[in-house]
Parts: structure tokens; sequence; C-alpha cells
């Protein structure tokens, strides 16, 4: 157990991006790992069956996806993703309600500690990197962007990147008394990413944790429209700015330009997609909607089972809600999950390994 707990506080410090080769190491131990996990405990044998169709399913379009794809090479070098993801899944679902007490306060302190790096990038770390990229003559227009605004984003590549995974990580601390400490501590990081998508992401999952709770109270009414309000500051603030790429409608734009040019690849290749990894828009290698890209790089198959195993895990997830001792903690998984399935609706987290694995984990500790 300890080297699972290890291995998973470590994976969001991996960027995949930006440090392709230490992601291959720790892919291959993560892999190992899951390998050697799986055939010792066997969590099949648990007995799942909403579980069990939607997940071959899933299997079986990886498999076609894959064989049918317009480039093999990288649809298999895309796939450990997708394994690893379902290990960890297999994994979250086989764990007794002490470990899965244990992976919970993990990925919780790893989203402090990088709540403590973005904090001190923010305040110490901006004029080092400015100072790097012109001393070695690189220019990255969005990185000088995001500098310039002041917008944190380590240890990711951007900080809507950063946003979406903390905004994942608060309504975990929220449910763990002994870590809820934290709570401010994560949700000040979020707010100096200045993400309005990861902050949407938030709200929608709160107004689920709150119902999921019971009946509101004043005092979730007032968090909620807090937070409205927060996000309505931000998209005028940024409505405000005299560049144009900064604006919300401009960003939205592109969004729509990313959406039409992907809806136009499924068109091409409705059944089985043009594989993993496979989809290359002209200004950007994600549709910042990661549904509309795995219907694009998976087909209707690989969209559909998808969506059928997130709703059998939650499916569970609200079933044992009534019946569980542990109904706070399964409501914080809930929103967690929430918050990654909306922030994926604009973002592309899901293609992300350091994010989206969490999340995977996320989900299968979801059920009891």
């Amino acid at each position: 157990m300890l080297i699972f707990l290890v291995l998973i506080f470590f994976r969001p410090f991996i960027c995949a991006l930006a440090f392709p080769d230490l992601n291959f190491i720790y892919s291959v131990v993560l892999l190992i790992f899951l390998a050697g996990y799986i055939i010792y405990r066997n969590p099949f044998s648990l007995g799942v069956p909403a579980l069990k169709y939607p997940l071959i399913l899933f299997c079986l379009a990886l498999l076609i996806c894959v064989i049918f794809s317009r480039n093999q090479f990288i649809s298999l070098a895309e796939l450990y993703k997708y394994i690893s993801g379902m290990g960890l899944f297999l994994v979250g679902v086989s764990l007794s309600e002490k470990d899965k007490l244990s992976a919970i306060r993990t990925i919780i302190l790893t989203g402090a500690v990088i709540s403590f790096l973005a904090i001190y990038q923010y305040f110490f770390s901006f004029s080092h990197v400015s100072d790097y990229l012109s001393n070695n003559k690189l220019s990255f227009p969005f990185a000088l962007d995001y500098l310039g605004r002041r917008r944190v984003f380590l240890p990711f590549v951007t900080p809507g990147v950063l946003g979406g995974y903390l905004a994942m990580i608060i309504p975990l601390s929220l449910v763990n008394k002994n870590r809820i400490w934290f709570t401010p501590l994560i949700f000040f990081a979020l707010l100096l990413t200045r993400s309005p998508v990861a902050f949407l992401s938030l709200f929608c999952a709160l107004v689920v944790y709150f119902c999921l709770q019971g009946k509101l109270k004043k005092s979730s009414i007032l968090v909620l429209a807090g937070l409205f309000l927060l996000i309505v500051i931000m998209v005028i603030w940024r409505s405000a700015s005299q560049k144009e790429h900064i604006r919300p409608i401009f960003s939205m734009a592109m969004r729509l330009n990313y959406w039409q040019e992907n809806l136009m690849v499924v068109k091409a290749h409705p059944f089985v997609g043009v594989g993993l990894g496979n989809l290359n828009l002209q200004m950007s290698r994600y549709a910042h909607n990661s549904y509309l890209q795995i219907l694009a790089e998976m087909g209707i198959l690989g969209l559909f089972s998808f969506i059928w195993l997130v709703f059998a895990a939650l499916s569970s997830g609200f079933n044992n809600l009534k019946q569980s001792i542990y109904r706070d903690q399964i409501s914080g998984l809930i929103a967690a999950s929430v918050v990654f399935l909306v922030h994926n609706i604009l973002d592309f987290t899901f293609f992300l390994p350091e994010v989206s694995l969490i999340w995977w984990l996320i989900l299968g500790l979801i059920i009891v």
C-alpha cells in the first residue's frame, strides 16, 4: 500500500508534456505495479455487475480504434494512459475503507503541496522564469502571457490545467476533517490561476455536494453565491482587457472553431475514430472538449462506453449514499469527479495523465 500511495503522491508533479522521459519512466513503474496488484488481488472477483459490461465495452472500443487507427504507433504510445487509468480505477474499487481513506488523504496532501508551489510561483518565481526565457532568447507567447498577467500554473503547463486539478481536490478536503484546513490554502492557489472554467466546474460540483448532504443551508447558499459572483467578476475583468486573446469571447470563439473542426473529423470517421492520439487540429493538439475528442479518436462506441462506465460508477455511489456510513466521503468523491467531468467540457485534462489518472482513481474510490 505504501508503494501505491507514493506513486499517487508523485503523479501530479510529473507533467507529461514538459518531462516526457520522466513521464515514461514513471508510467512503466506504475504499469508494473498495477499489473502485480491486479494479479495478486484480482479486483475482478469483487463482482460489481454494474461496472462489468461498460468496462468490457470500453476495452473493446480501445482495441478496435487502435486496430483501425490512422497511425497505430501513435495510438499504441497513447494507450498506456487508458490502461493506467482503468488499472487505477480497479485498484480504487478494490481498496478497503481504511486504505481508501489513506488514498484520499494522499491526494489532498499532494494538492496542498502543489498549492504551496503555485503560491511560491506567484510571489517569487515569475521574474526567474522571465529572465530564463529572455537570457536564452526563448519565445513562448502563452507562457509569456501567463507570466505577464501573473497567473500561476506550476507544476502544470497552463493555469487552466492547474485550476481544474485544484478544483477537483477541494471537495475532498471539505469532507476530510483532518485535512480541512488545507481547503483555504488550495482555494487561494486556485484563485491565483484566475481560471473561470475551473471555478465554474467547482461551482457545479458544490451544488451537487450540498444537495447530497441534504437541504441547502444558508451557509451553503452564501458559498455558492460568493463563488458565482467571483466567476462573474473574472469574466468582466477579462472582458475589459485591452488584449483581445484574453477576452472570454475570444476564448469561446477559438473553442467553437476547435469543436467545428473536430466534428468534421467525426463526420469522416464516425464509428472507429481516427485512433488514439491521432486528432491534430490546425491550431491545437486538443479539441478543448474531451468528449468530442474521445468521439473523434475512438468513435461512437468509445464515447458511449466511456459515458456508460462513468454513469455506472456514479450511480453506484448515489445508490450507496443512504446505506453507507461513509456518506460524507462518497459525497466528496462524487463532487470531485463532477469537477473533472464538467471541466472537460471546456478543457482537455482527460488527456493529461498528471490529472486524469487521479480522477480515474477517485472514480474507483466512489464504489463501495
